[in-house]
């Protein structure tokens, strides 16, 4: 586990240099007469959560939580022109599900997840209020997952890698489409759930999502 979390630190550490070294360029070759750089921006959004396997059992079992619809808010504050610190806000709930071979599943209780994360956006649209524009995200975070199972009501907080991006599109100005996909790289933490430590996936949460992004 340590293996990996270490490898995971060093690719976002890649990552999030990368991001800084391309939007001081990007700063740089814009020059003073270029376009404004945006200002601060939220974007509420919607979407679909598809959750990873928290564990891998035998025989083709598995413990996760459902694909479920998810909502959130975003912010940014402007650093560089091309480059921004981000944060975002997201919440799903779905339900606590056995895996079973053949059968499929079994939904033994309920589950809401809430996400959060901090880091660097390079690209997006700018000071324009026209056209496309692609942008890539980076950043670290958590996820806190409230399960109910019958009468057991517990809480287990993990500590999330995310990568992203997606697409602005001007709608008017201050106002902008972003469609986005973000990945919550995540190990459940049984011992913060239930008081003792079980070795589980290093999970993917992909969350595809649309929102209005307002300018200030």
């Amino acid at each position: 586990m340590t293996s990996v979390f270490v490898t995971s630190r060093r690719l976002l550490a890649t990552l999030v240099l990368s991001v800084t070294v391309a939007g001081e360029a990007v700063a740089q070759s814009s020059g003073s007469s270029g376009p404004a750089a945006v200002g601060a921006t939220l974007t509420p959004y919607a979407g679909y959560l598809i959750t990873g396997n928290w564990y891998d059992g035998p025989v083709g079992t598995s413990i996760s939580t459902t694909n479920a619809p998810t909502v959130g808010v975003q912010g940014s504050i402007p650093l560089a022109r091309g480059l921004s610190l981000v944060g975002n806000l997201a919440y799903a709930s779905g339900d606590l599900r056995i895996g079973l071979p053949l059968l499929g599943g079994v939904n033994v209780g309920s589950a809401t997840t809430w996400m959060y994360d901090v880091g660097l956006e390079l690209g997006g649209l700018g000071g324009t209020t026209r056209g496309f524009a692609p942008f890539i995200q980076g950043g670290i975070g958590g996820m806190t997952n409230d399960i109910s199972v019958s009468v057991l009501d517990t809480r287990s907080t993990s500590v999330a890698y995310t990568l992203g991006g997606g697409l602005d599109v001007g709608i008017t100005p201050g106002i902008t489409l972003r469609l986005q996909a973000k990945d919550y790289i995540s190990r459940f933490n049984s011992e913060d759930a239930v008081g003792f430590r079980a070795e589980g996936n290093l999970a993917h949460n992909l969350a595809l999502t649309a929102g209005i992004r307002f300018v200030f």
